[in-house]
């Protein structure tokens, strides 16, 4: 009953008509959100428009909330049936998209130590319904992190770092034909750590190669950009990274059928994004700088056509930028508002932008007229 009620719920809150124009600024104009309340922290592509991935006020703080758009002002809630105790408190946070099927990474806090509690989801434009997995499969004694979804047709991807059978934490995967059944890999040669480093996985892709996966290596205190391609998900290589002078690490990956771009940014006193293109074949060229500040991260990538729309946090605050395939050609996009956080979405002419403080959050629009 309380899985009907919650699904209930979020179709009541979340079908909602095109309300009256909103705020305007620098460019990009304020739509309603889904729902009142709403925090947006994922969105993906669909072939008929865009998946919104989030939350909603609930009863324990949030509640787990999906939507589906074809333009940003008229919604379809999708039904979210969690399961276990966890899963009615996640917010989702990362997304696969294969076709017609989704999977899907929620993620509530919780315990004695307020650790992350992973949840796994998938389905489809019909609904999404959350698996319980066994507790050490994600987490335990062993567990470092969960980062990631991706997918491609018959597989599921999650991405993350695990302490190994050598007892060493490194990079590792796991892998799903069915967003119900999952397995861990930490023992791939590709991905563990060797004697004297530690790797980590941060977030993968779909593209040319099957999956790309961005991440780093650690070794002495020196942080080196590492990239990994799998044609399945099964078997894993390592793809050089040009790495600058400086200690630096990648962060983010967007792949479509023209290839990949990388984002990371160096590590030090200072920190500045940099831009690292990926041809169809798994070369990766010279990571090419963007901005510089004191903490610089990549929270996003998105590829249009013969552009790259990135979204970094900048010193703990949001910043949007548009470059070339070639990751040349750095120009700031302005925000319409100072936010935490921001991720990015195309519509037919159109991008659609989520700006997400820790309680709040707003949807807004430009049009997309390929000058930044």
């Amino acid at each position: 009953m309380r899985r009907l009620w919650l699904a209930s719920l979020l179709v009541l809150l979340a079908c909602s008509a095109p309300g009256p124009a909103g705020v305007v600024s620098a460019g990009w104009r304020e739509l309603p959100l889904p729902a009142p309340g709403a925090r947006v922290l994922a969105m993906a592509p669909l072939a008929a428009g865009v998946l919104v991935l989030g939350s909603v006020p609930g009863s324990e703080g949030r509640a787990p909330a999906a939507w589906t758009t074809a333009d940003g002002r008229h919604w379809r809630a999708v039904p979210v049936a969690p399961h276990s105790a966890y899963a009615f408190q996640a917010e989702l946070a990362s997304v696969g998209v294969a076709g017609d099927r989704w999977t899907v990474l929620g993620q509530a806090f919780g315990g004695a130590h307020g650790n992350p509690r992973m949840t796994v989801w998938s389905g489809g434009d019909a609904g999404l319904a959350e698996h319980p997995q066994a507790f050490e499969l994600f987490g335990g004694p062993h567990a470092v992190a969960v980062t990631s979804a991706a997918a491609l047709p018959g597989t599921g991807l999650l991405v993350g770092q695990w302490e190994n059978a050598t007892g060493r934490s490194g990079a590792a995967v796991w892998t799903s034909a069915d967003g119900t059944r999952w397995q861990r890999n930490a023992d791939d040669p590709a991905l563990s750590s060797a004697p004297g480093e530690q790797t980590s996985a941060v977030q993968a892709a779909p593209g040319p190669l099957g999956f790309l996966v961005a991440g780093y290596d650690e070794r002495e205190g020196l942080l080196t950009p590492l990239a990994w391609a799998s044609p399945d998900g099964q078997t894993w290589r390592r793809l050089p990274v040009p790495p600058p002078a400086a200690s630096s690490m990648a962060q983010r990956v967007a792949c479509d059928g023209q290839g990949c771009v990388l984002g990371g940014a160096t590590a030090g006193a200072r920190s500045r994004a940099l831009c690292w293109p990926v041809d169809p074949r798994g070369v990766i060229g010279a990571g090419q700088p963007g901005p510089e500040s004191k903490l610089v991260e990549f929270s996003q990538l998105l590829l249009r056509d013969t552009r790259v729309f990135a979204a970094l946090r900048v010193d703990d605050r949001a910043r949007l930028a548009v470059l070339g395939r070639d990751c040349t050609g750095w120009q700031d996009l302005p925000l319409p508002v100072g936010a935490a956080e921001a991720c990015l979405a195309p519509l037919p002419g159109e991008v659609l932008l989520a700006t997400t403080d820790p309680e709040a959050g707003r949807l807004w629009v430009r049009a997309d007229d390929r000058r930044g």
